[in-house]
């Protein structure tokens, strides 16, 4: 339990520090946008996920290319963390919110090793409030 702690207090250091209010209400915003897709899908199908992220990546200037390679690689990714296919397009929506997250905090300047403490950090306060 001093583990998940002292990550979750890393992480919270690290954003403390790295991050200044409008880059904090910047990934509060985005939290609230994940949490509204979820609500909007709460059982997403694959041809839902692909709509939602094109619609995201095409709003953000992204190209067809890099669309088409994200869904496949988060399609890998799922398939490689050994999830049955109805499971795989809410575990696409959740990387694209860690995606979200990620590109974020990486365009703030944050380091590969503390995007990856913030991340886990997150994980476990999410996992704390989920279970109790």
């Amino acid at each position: 339990m001093a583990k998940k702690l002292d990550v979750k207090e890393k992480a919270k250091d690290i954003l403390e520090e790295a991050l200044d209010r409008e880059a904090v209400d910047v990934l509060a915003r985005i939290s609230r946008e994940m949490q509204q897709i979820f609500d909007e899908n709460p059982q997403p199908s694959e041809a839902d996920v692909v709509r939602i992220v094109t619609d995201y990546f095409s709003s953000d200037g992204k190209s067809e290319q890099f669309i088409a390679n994200w869904i496949d690689t988060a399609c890998e990714h799922c398939r490689s963390r050994g999830l049955g296919e109805e499971d795989q397009p809410k575990a696409m929506l959740s990387d694209l919110g860690v995606f979200r997250f990620m590109n974020f905090l990486m365009e703030k300047g944050l380091t590969d090793d503390q995007v990856h403490i913030v991340l886990r950090g997150a994980v476990q306060r999410a996992n704390d409030v989920e279970n109790g």
